[in-house]
């Protein structure tokens, strides 16, 4: 089971994460998720408030991989796990919150609730480390 250390929950608060996926016959799609923060030790959460190919890829395959990194430093961290899409409750009124916030003129599609399965260092060589 992988769990975020102290030095992942930090780097995860402070820096940019951004969010790989991919349709079911494999093509690749990323974009930056500055919503993107530690639910517990096992997951991550972020907002998806567009519909984009994001969300089209999420509901087909649930595969996703979340990259995070501090240039500065070189290190970073890569976290693979299935995505759960919420689309009620307490996490789905804070992408409310946030769509409303930012104006948006149609309802957050979800909060996307990642497991953690996998956790990679980006600064060792790519080594997995969970």
């Amino acid at each position: 089971m992988a769990k975020l250390t102290d030095e992942m929950k930090a780097l995860i608060a402070n820096q940019q994460a951004f969010i790989a996926t991919a349709t079911p016959n494999g093509v690749p799609n990323i974009v930056t998720k500055g919503s993107t923060r530690v639910l517990d030790d096992e997951h991550l959460v972020f907002f998806e408030l567009t519909g984009g190919r994001t969300w089209e890829n999420l509901q087909k395959n649930p595969k996703v991989a979340i990259a995070v990194a501090d240039r500065s430093k070189m290190q970073g961290y890569r976290f693979i796990g299935n995505a759960q899409l919420i689309t009620e409750g307490e996490l789905y009124a804070k992408a409310q919150k946030l769509a409303d916030m930012l104006k948006m003129p149609f309802p957050a599609k979800a909060a996307v609730k990642v497991k953690v399965e996998e956790i990679y260092n980006l600064g060792g060589g790519g080594q997995k480390v969970a």
